[in-house]
């Protein structure tokens, strides 16, 4: 367990390596929006950062759903606005910009404010999205989330990925050990490279090769292969617990 907890330790240090106010790094790779399906995304909070002195989007078109209401619950540290006015059924993205602290008498200010959005597509069906918000100081590695409808599913068998010891491990696995990481606490579950892995995870059970949604995603190989070994490390801990394997006295 300790050279997993070493490599993920060692993997995310890459990873939030990006986030160093250098204008090199600011350069090295295209920054792209973080894709979460519909029916993820009406599960719970979407975590969102806001990068001071940048605009960030909560875009709704690729999903053809149309933003009716939007409700922040701290209007003192960033500002919103939609594309078009919400009560013409024709908005479909939020943008957010993070501002210097406004005090508000007689409200209550938090370091997570969050943002409830409400949608209806054109069958009249209503969502609503609960997302929360991130401030950064760093180098942006998001411009914003889009909202897309799920993908139908292959029926070919799930793109799998070669780790240690000559296993492999597929979308499910990686996302165990997401879980596991995040209750350990060895990751923050409001930290941008989460929502990375999850978008990772949901290219990869919609047909994706492994190889578009690394790409696609910006997540770090290492980041994958750790949690996904992660899980193995503890499936194997827990067989042998249940079959525990004799010795001799």
């Amino acid at each position: 367990m300790n050279k997993l907890l070493t490599k993920l330790i060692v993997a995310g240090a890459i990873t939030t390596s990006v986030y160093l106010p250098t204008s090199v790094r600011a350069t090295e790779a295209p920054v792209k929006y973080d894709l979460i399906s519909t029916a993820d995304a009406v599960k719970g909070a979407i975590p969102v950062t806001l990068y001071f002195g940048k605009i960030i989007s909560l875009d709704f078109t690729d999903a053809e759903e149309y933003i009716t209401f939007v409700a922040p619950s701290d209007r003192s540290q960033f500002v919103y606005n939609t594309d078009l006015p919400a009560n013409s059924g024709e908005a479909q993205s939020v943008y957010l910009l993070p501002i210097k602290k406004v005090d508000f008498k007689g409200t209550y200010q938090t370091s997570h404010p969050n943002l409830i959005v409400k949608t209806i597509n054109s069958s009249g069906q209503s969502k609503q999205y609960n997302f929360i918000i991130n401030f950064s100081s760093g180098v942006m590695t998001s411009t914003g989330i889009k909202i897309v409808n799920p993908i139908e599913k292959s029926f070919s068998d799930p793109s799998k990925i070669r780790v240690s010891a000559g296993q492999s491990i597929n979308a499910d696995d990686i996302e165990r050990g997401l879980r596991i990481a995040i209750v350990k606490q060895f990751i923050e579950a409001d930290d941008p490279v989460v929502n990375k892995v999850r978008n990772f995870i949901f290219m990869l059970r919609n047909g994706n090769s492994v190889n578009d949604a690394i790409t696609y995603t910006g997540v770090n190989p290492s980041v994958i292969e750790s949690l996904g070994e992660m899980y193995l490390d503890a499936e194997l801990t827990t067989r042998l617990e249940k079959n525990p394997i004799a010795t001799e006295p």
